[in-house]
């Protein structure tokens, strides 16, 4: 694991952008996993006058890796979210943009590994140490792409709240990130401190999943000082 730690989140967002916008040159398709929430907002900002109407990126390929599908409607929250963050600014066509539901989830691996495999991954870390759709106490790490009931999930995390509208949720898996050539994950502000600092230092276990994520064999971390303000960096340098 690389941990990088910037001045604040507009630079975290900078080093970020310039690793998507470099796998984005690569001559082929280039398959890239973006993540919804608060985190990524800036680098999408910043991302999208590079890319917009851009003919050397025409070959983009853009997946999203979890959903919480609404009842008897096309698209969830996440594709929503990232109209609105992203890919409608940057126009980037529908049919360019890849994510699961209910009738091909369990094809989504297989489709991705005959497309060539997903080049660079953003995520973030959840404030309970989730990551994607994998929760604690309800994450088997042993799992591709799976689906799991919302009732489920609230059983074994009573804190979160009701969804009537959206009965279960379909996310990659640990083995399905492991697959990722590239793996990032972004953090920043002082209220994800704590469990940065948990996720860094703690083992891998299932009350923070994300923890899990450190076994990646190419996995980039960049935070800004806010997120790091619990930590010592000199113990986290590689020997």
């Amino acid at each position: 694991m690389k941990l990088i730690i910037e001045e604040n989140e507009q630079k975290m967002s900078e080093s970020a952008m310039f690793i998507l916008l470099g796998a984005m040159m690569q001559d082929k398709r280039v398959n890239i996993f973006l993540t919804s929430g608060r985190s990524p907002k800036i680098l999408y900002e910043m991302m999208i006058p590079h890319v917009k109407d851009q003919e050397k990126f025409k070959d983009i390929q853009y997946y999203l890796f979890d959903e919480n599908p609404y009842i008897d409607e096309e698209h969830g929250p996440n594709w929503n979210e990232m109209q609105d963050l992203f890919f409608k600014e940057a126009h980037i066509p529908n049919e360019r943009i890849h994510i699961m539901n209910q009738d091909n989830w369990q094809d989504f691996d297989n489709d991705i590994r005959h497309a060539g495999g997903i080049d660079v991954m953003i995520i973030g870390l959840g404030y309970d140490g989730h990551f994607c759709g994998n929760c604690p106490r309800c994450t088997p790490f042993d799992s591709y792409t799976y689906c799991i009931d919302f009732k489920e999930k609230q059983a074994v995390n009573p804190s979160y709240k009701d969804r009537p509208r959206q009965p279960f949720t379909l996310t990659m898996g640990p083995k399905s990130l492991m697959r990722v050539h590239h793996l990032i994950m972004i953090v920043n502000g002082k209220e994800k401190a704590e469990i940065f600092k948990r996720f860094l230092d703690e083992p891998i276990h299932q009350d923070l999943p994300a923890t899990i994520l450190k076994l990646h064999p190419n996995f980039t971390v960049i935070c800004d000082q806010e997120a790091a303000s619990l930590i010592n960096p000199e113990n986290y340098k590689r020997i």
